[in-house]
């Protein structure tokens, strides 16, 4: 293929903001919620100082230096205990960090309960120190004690009582181990529902190599808007071929897709630098994986897990044990689902994208291969792996499904090392026998 053929859309970047992936944006609106809230306090008591309207009588407790004194403890106190949950969730970040992978610091800094707990401090505060502020009792004036004011300032601060033993139970939960493959597991299964196609699926057709479309930028595939593309490819009337999909690691100047002129003369070098702007336009490269539209990923989280919990320095296989249990649900879930459309038509039903299909067994490949690799030594964790693997057999019926699974088994059993341990090598090969046993009535079935 010529030079001229290899189109390189124009780099951009960008750095779309994670609305939901903050520590700020959450508190920001509380804080904003709070000022208007004390605009409104403060417009009646402003009434009720110019007597317009006539508040409650229990309302008044003192004058201004007890309204003062008041507001001074809630403001100090309320900024001690924001600090005090800064640092929780900064302990938080730093054990999800060491312990989970770093990865994972995106799904800690998203929960909404931790933003909401800061957000709920430091509206408190922002509110408590601007009442704090309005409260005059200026020579021959009569002081001016915005008592509704400090009342809603009590009672923000004991939500925030409330607030903070309810973060301590939160974040309690929010670390363990559990609660966290549950979480991934349920965007797993929420990824692979929302790309499940409904009607069966169709061969892909042949798409001639016209020409190449190139990464624009460095970084991570992280996701294709299809409709875009769709519509660029039916404007120019090209069909597109991507030879890499979401979640892999491209390079600038990477042959992402290739693309075949229907209509489209090879010496058109405008209308190829216009495909070129469009298809740059509908990418998402960015430093970070995305689960958006790589299920892959969440097994990859899944397994950093596992071979954290494997380390010398963490040794804790349970965890590891309980990670291939979720995986091997991961992958139920994965061979029960109709595979995702590969095929993205126009609306006439012209072929016009095709994405490169995904293949049962390069998931069970990304679940297991860096496993066995580090439980080859350890017979608990080839049985819990090869039980597992059984467990998953019981609910898969075609063969395209099974016969990756067995390889799997083959391998754990084949690469176990017992290190001289005859009753450890006998107990992995039962649950070897098991595992296979159940693949061969599956299969039968």
């Amino acid at each position: 293929m010529s030079e001229d053929n290899r189109i390189a859309p124009e780099a951009r970047q960008r750095a779309p903001i994670a609305w939901r992936t903050n520590l700020w944006l959450v508190p920001m609106l509380c804080v904003l919620a709070a000022l208007a809230l004390f605009f409104i306090s403060q417009y009646l008591d402003r009434a009720e100082y110019r007597h317009a309207i006539k508040l409650p009588a229990w309302i008044n407790q003192g004058g201004a230096a007890d309204a003062r004194e008041l507001l001074s403890a809630t403001v100090g106190a309320i900024i001690t205990t924001l600090g005090l949950v800064l640092s929780i969730t900064v302990l938080t970040l730093s054990i999800a960090a060491s312990q989970f992978g770093q990865r994972l610091l995106r799904r800690f800094m998203r929960d909404r309960g931790t933003q909401i707990s800061i957000g709920i401090f430091a509206a408190t505060f922002v509110f408590s120190l601007m009442t704090l502020l309005s409260v005059t009792s200026r020579p021959n004036e009569r002081p001016y004690v915005p008592w509704l004011s400090c009342w809603v300032s009590t009672g923000l601060a004991l939500s925030c009582i409330a607030t903070l033993i309810f973060y301590v139970h939160h974040v309690a939960q929010l670390i363990q181990v559990n609660t966290i493959l549950a979480d991934i597991s349920a965007d797993l299964r929420r990824i692979i529902g929302e790309t499940a196609q409904e009607e069966a699926a169709a061969a892909a057709p042949q798409v001639r190599e016209d020409f190449v479309l190139q990464a624009p930028s460095t970084g991570y595939l992280r996701k294709l808007d299809y409709e875009r593309l769709v519509r660029t490819a039916e404007k120019f009337d090209v069909t597109i071929r991507f030879l890499h999909r979401p979640g892999r690691f491209v390079m600038a100047g990477m042959d992402l897709a290739v693309g075949e002129r229907r209509s489209l003369q090879a010496g058109h070098a405008t209308e190829a630098l216009k495909i070129g702007d469009a298809f740059g336009k509908a990418l998402d490269i960015g430093p970070r994986r995305s689960l958006t539209q790589d299920p892959e990923f969440a097994i990859a989280q899944m397994v950093e897990i596992a071979l954290r919990a494997m380390s010398p320095a963490v040794n804790d296989p349970n965890t590891m044990f309980t990670c291939v249990q979720w995986l091997g649900d991961g992958l139920r879930v994965i061979a029960q689902t109709p595979p995702r459309r590969t095929i993205h038509r126009d609306a006439g039903g012209q072929p016009r994208v095709i994405e490169r299909e995904d293949s049962f067994g390069r998931f069970v490949a990304a679940a297991f291969d860096p496993l066995r690799q580090v439980a080859r030594r350890s017979p608990e964790a080839s049985i819990v792996m090869l039980d597992t693997i059984a467990a998953l057999a019981e609910c898969l019926t075609e063969a395209v499904h099974l016969s990756p699974v067995a390889a799997q088994a083959e391998l754990i059993w084949e690469g176990f090392d017992s290190g001289g341990a005859g009753h450890d090598r006998e107990r992995v090969e039962a649950a070897y026998k098991r595992a296979m046993r159940v693949m061969r009535m599956r299969e039968a079935a």
